[in-house]
């Protein structure tokens, strides 16, 4: 054989293995999944987000004819789960269903955190979003949220607002409003919302910021009253709270969960993966539990969530760097 015709040999059977890449790929999505599929999730069973996956989950498996496995892998701040994830292979078995601090915030105030999302991850749908609730006790003499900064630009020393934790979400989301409306608030870090409610209750803060769920009981029961959702809309169940944005331009900040994979897995997977996620999601006992659970879903495409993604991890950093808080 001439070294021509060899060569010509080996450039067509080289486009015959490139043109056949598409249809094999198809073929691998047309068959996945072929054995459970695992979520990896950064929260404690029980918690809403677990009881939401757990629910799309059970939905998601009776249409694929596959068990759907929920790997509980909580603390430090959604750091454990998104290690599990990037140490599990990208065969299109293993995925996240992960809070967005664990992407845009911890990176940033955790020492030692190794993963990046845009070098280690790929996108996959906005599963749900849960708008951050600014409530004061009941016997507060502030009635709505224009009232409350008023009384912290009164107070040279601020007002006290609880959270959760030192750069946790609720923590940045108050200190937005109070960068955005120009109120002095004194940030008293508790070490969970149980905490943070019961200074509130008792008048130690005057201020909470947290998830309409921790906070629905007191409300429902006349002990905590909501100004304000920090929502960038009023959510199905939320019309009795008005937005802060329309008192405080900016002020806008939620909790949200997204399902994303480790960098390498199959594209065509992914998509399925996607279409598949968002028709669960959108299920009416879905959606009316959600509701329950103080979240809201909001599925869409990997390009929507890449560039929530961004907006997020850009709104969060210029908060960080405005309070001076580094990774410890």
């Amino acid at each position: 054989m001439s070294l021509g015709h060899s060569r010509r040999h080996a450039v067509a059977a080289l486009l015959a293995l490139v043109s056949a890449l598409p249809a094999a790929q198809a073929q691998t999505a047309a068959k996945w999944p072929a054995q459970p599929v695992r979520f990896i999730v950064p929260f404690p069973a029980g918690s809403a987000p677990d009881v939401l996956i757990r629910l799309v989950g059970a939905k998601l498996g009776e249409k694929w004819g596959q068990g759907v496995i929920v790997d509980n892998k909580p603390g430090g701040s959604g750091v454990i789960g998104m290690n599990g994830i990037l140490a599990a292979p990208a065969d299109g078995y293993s995925f996240g269903f992960v809070q967005g601090s664990a992407i845009s915030v911890a990176p940033s105030t955790i020492k030692g955190v190794s993963y990046d999302f845009n070098r280690d991850f790929v996108p996959v749908t906005l599963a749900a979003v849960a708008p951050f609730m600014l409530a004061v006790p009941g016997n507060s003499p502030h009635k709505t949220l224009a009232d409350f900064i008023a009384a912290a630009r009164a107070r040279p020393q601020g007002v006290e607002v609880a959270d959760n934790g030192r750069g946790t979400a609720p923590h940045l989301a108050s200190a937005l409003l109070g960068l955005q409306s120009g109120a002095q608030f004194l940030e008293v870090h508790y070490p969970g919302g149980a905490q943070a409610m019961q200074a509130t209750l008792g008048g130690q803060t005057q201020m909470m910021v947290e998830t309409y769920n921790v906070v629905a009981g007191n409300v429902q029961g006349g002990r905590m009253r909501i100004l304000a959702s920090m929502g960038d809309r009023v959510e199905p169940g939320l019309e009795a709270f008005p937005l802060a944005s329309k008192t405080v331009p900016g002020a806008v900040a939620h909790g949200w969960f997204a399902v994303i994979a480790k960098k390498g897995v199959d594209a065509q997977v992914l998509a399925k993966l996607n279409k598949d996620m968002n028709e669960a999601l959108l299920l009416p006992e879905v959606v009316a539990k959600s509701r329950e659970l103080g979240t809201y879903p909001r599925p869409g495409t990997p390009e929507q969530l890449a560039r929530y993604i961004a907006e997020d991890r850009k709104t969060w950093q210029d908060v960080l760097d405005k309070l001076n808080i580094k990774p410890e």
